[in-house]
């Protein structure tokens, strides 16, 4: 599977993906941040595509965190269930980088069994940020639009709830599929408009 989602990114075909032409953003976000030799860490992902995606750009190793149990076989993979990484988050501590795409938005909110959190959200980038050594990367897409809570579905961010989201990093830059460059101030937000972004953050 990871050999064949290597050879849609070789064509640049996306919209063979689980997100359709979405996925072009975490492409071009890795085609200007290459993760290179490093090693880091995906969170929330039950179909490898972000994962073979790192490994054509050249990362060393990824860990898998997701909740749902993952029979993993490739060598450069890991798997971690979410709580055994709470409970052992040292083991992971110190990561190059970390990728979330369309994950976040949902913590907190129920949908996947998850206890209800307000904070939720907030919570898990807080996590993230402990993971990641200083000047480490996050990747993360969410859905970005006038700031609300779709309950139970997700959340999306705006001038209010994203300087939470970014509270302690540095930006550097957004990707959107359709726009292979990179965009170099965070993208302004019609009240009336929605769209899954991908922010890279750089931990301050």
């Amino acid at each position: 599977m990871i050999e064949e989602h290597k050879a849609y990114y070789r064509a640049e075909e996306f919209g063979t993906l689980p997100y359709l032409s979405e996925s072009a953003a975490v492409f071009y976000a890795l085609e200007h941040y290459k993760p290179t030799g490093l090693s880091g860490m995906v969170i929330g992902s039950q179909s490898p595509w972000i994962e073979a995606m790192l490994l054509f750009y050249g990362a060393k190793q990824v860990t898998t965190a997701e909740y749902a149990p993952l029979s993993i076989l490739h060598p450069d993979i890991k798997y971690v269930h979410p709580i055994d990484l709470a409970k052992n988050w040292q083991d992971y501590a110190n990561l190059d980088f970390v990728v979330s795409f369309s994950s976040i938005e949902h913590s907190g909110l129920g949908r996947y069994g998850d206890p209800l959190d307000p904070n939720g959200d907030l919570r898990e980038v807080d996590k993230i940020r402990c993971l990641l050594k200083a000047g480490g990367l996050l990747y993360i897409g969410l859905p970005s639009g006038q700031d609300q809570v779709v309950f139970n579905a997700h959340r999306l961010y705006g001038y209010i709830r994203w300087p939470m989201i970014a509270a302690g990093f540095e930006f550097l830059g957004a990707f959107h599929a359709k726009h292979r460059e990179i965009q170099r101030t965070p993208p302004r937000i019609a009240s009336n408009d929605y769209k899954q972004i991908l922010f890279v953050l750089k931990k301050i």
